[in-house]
């Protein structure tokens, strides 16, 4: 009985930490309809006081103009990977990170390459759904499995944007995605060493095609908590 107690609190827990990941991640995404109606659907599993601000702040600030002012190809904070990942072969990481995402079937609706911040965030919300699914249903060898996944890809990539992306973003950006770029931080801790082979001139261009896969399946079903 205190061990089914204990597995209920620690998926109530993962799901809480999944929607402010999913979150983090739709701060970064370009503000279409879809994503008011995806923000404001999720406002309600937020716990948080100071995460419902931030939602509810970028529902009334953020605008197509804003996003691209920041986030697109000339925007003042960068927001893919590869830039911040000291002259890396781009074909490595890439290949890396649709491993990742292939190996636990991500493909996000956002239409952005895969080592955009968005989708990064956005990957590892994904697992820590599938953890605590895994976790609820006894399947604690797969709740693992998602679970030391996730950690790892924290690790391994949002670290290596973390902090030059919150220094850009309290330069240019508006509060509430300075206190999200701060989040991200917090969790993402210290930026790794690299361990991809250096690019040859000319290599990082910006030339990938947008990842896209079809929408990934609805998070209204996936990231409700109950009081």
């Amino acid at each position: 009985m205190a061990s089914a107690s204990v597995s209920q609190s620690e998926v109530i827990r993962l799901l809480a930490e999944a929607a402010e990941w999913r979150l983090l991640g739709l701060l970064f995404e370009y503000p279409s309809d879809a994503w008011r109606a995806q923000v404001t659907a999720l406002l309600p599993d937020l716990r948080d006081e100071a995460l419902r601000l931030l939602g509810e702040a970028a529902l009334e600030f953020n605008s197509p103009g804003l996003h691209i002012a920041l986030f697109g190809p000339a925007g003042s904070v960068p927001v893919r990977e590869v830039k911040w990942q000291g002259g890396v072969q781009y074909g490595y990481l890439m290949a890396e990170l649709n491993a990742y995402y292939g190996a636990f079937s991500y493909c996000p609706a956002a239409k952005e390459v895969a080592d955009h911040l968005a989708i990064q965030l956005g990957f590892v919300s994904y697992l820590r759904v599938k953890q605590a699914l895994a976790m609820a249903e006894g399947e604690m060898g797969h709740a693992e499995v998602a679970g030391e996944a996730a950690a790892r890809f924290v690790k391994d990539h949002l670290a290596v944007s973390a902090e030059p992306v919150l220094q850009a973003l309290e330069n240019f950006a508006p509060d509430y995605l300075v206190e999200a770029g701060r989040r991200i931080r917090n969790h993402a801790g210290p930026s790794p060493r690299t361990g991809y082979p250096l690019a040859m001139p000319g290599e990082l261009e910006d030339d990938a095609e947008e990842m896209n896969c079809g929408a990934a399946p609805s998070g209204d079903g996936l990231i409700h908590i109950q009081p």
